[in-house]
């Protein structure tokens, strides 16, 4: 079976289990397929999606980042803080120019640390998550911010597209999600048709042939890095404009649920294979997941349990299909 087919069969099966899995719980618990869940589900893929894109561009190098959550968290609230002393009617598209690039700021030093010290990057961005937050919480500060900028104001208050439910009242579908499908498209046009995108996929695939190939290696791993922390930045300054509050102890701890959307979307864990509309899958699955369980009854215990269950089994399965193959190879 080629690849192509391959990512194809994957990303099919993966569909197939989301519609399944919407099916049945809207079957035993009709309120889940309301209008007002759905609206609020997409609204809450938004952020884990843009962490999972930028997840996904490192992992697909062979790299591991699991910084994403401290960089949104720093830029999101160094962004709040810089236009409320600053420029407090500043327009909710700069306001995300600002968080963006304090984000990429930030993913660049994970970049250059990376390609400068040739340490693993788990061990890195571990370390480098501990050195942003803890420059946050020390010079910028530890309160929560609930007076934001009018333009994150009206940002909460935006939708693309309002219906009303069933019991009369209005449901909107909030802009977020439009936002976060254009990036979507955007990294997937990039991944997919530019010299850029080829090079990342061929550094995953093997470091050294690349280099072969004449492709400047460290530079595409530092604009990966950068990359991620700029869809750090943007997620940030989205979590915080949905709820109009920046909160300095939100959205890290949510790291299992990123992962565990770009690996049960198709992506290897070894770099070099995966691709965006299999993140979009596996975060709508992961989202849906946790959704699903509130919505039956489920302690929130058991959604941790859940997610690590789909987690080892992305992971086990694709292993497991290539020892069978090998002892099938090996058979007399």
């Amino acid at each position: 079976m080629t690849f192509p087919r391959l990512q194809l069969r994957q990303e099919t099966m993966l569909l197939l289990v989301l519609v399944l899995l919407v099916a049945i719980v809207g079957i035993i618990n009709p309120s889940f397929l309301t209008y007002f869940n759905l609206f609020s589900m997409l609204k809450s893929s938004t952020v884990v999606g843009l962490f999972a894109i930028g997840f996904f561009i490192v992992l697909i190098i062979g790299g591991l980042d699991v910084s994403f959550a401290a960089i949104a968290v720093v830029a999101m609230y160094g962004t709040v803080t810089l236009a409320n002393a600053l420029f407090p009617d500043l327009s909710i598209w700069l306001l995300f120019g600002i968080a963006a690039l304090m984000g990429a700021g930030l993913g660049a030093i994970n970049g250059l640390l990376v390609t400068w010290l040739k340490a693993p990057s788990l061990i890195i961005t571990l370390g480098t998550t501990s050195l942003f937050r803890g420059f946050l919480l020390y010079f910028v500060g530890t309160d929560t911010i609930r007076k934001v900028p009018s333009g994150m104001v009206e940002f909460s208050r935006t939708n693309i597209l309002t219906l009303t439910a069933d019991n009369g009242a209005k449901v909107g579908l909030h802009v977020s999600v439009l936002m976060f499908l254009l990036i979507a498209a955007l990294v997937f046009f990039v991944m997919r048709y530019t010299t850029v995108g080829r090079s990342l996929y061929a550094i995953g695939g093997n470091r050294v042939a690349a280099a072969r190939m004449g492709i400047n290696v460290q530079r595409i791993e530092i604009l990966a890095y950068t990359t991620a922390g700029l869809l750090a930045g943007i997620a940030g300054l989205t979590a915080a404009g949905v709820i109009r509050l920046a909160n300095p102890q939100t959205l890290v701890g949510g790291e299992l649920d990123v992962i565990a959307a770009v690996v049960i979307g198709g992506a290897a864990i070894t770099g070099g294979r995966g691709s965006v509309i299999g993140v979009l899958l596996g975060t709508l699955l992961i989202v849906t997941t946790n959704n699903s369980l509130i919505v039956l009854g489920v302690s929130t215990v058991w959604q941790k349990v859940a997610i690590g269950a789909l987690l080892l089994l992305a992971i086990g399965l694709p292993l497991f299909g290539q020892f069978s193959q090998r002892q099938r190879g090996t058979e007399p």
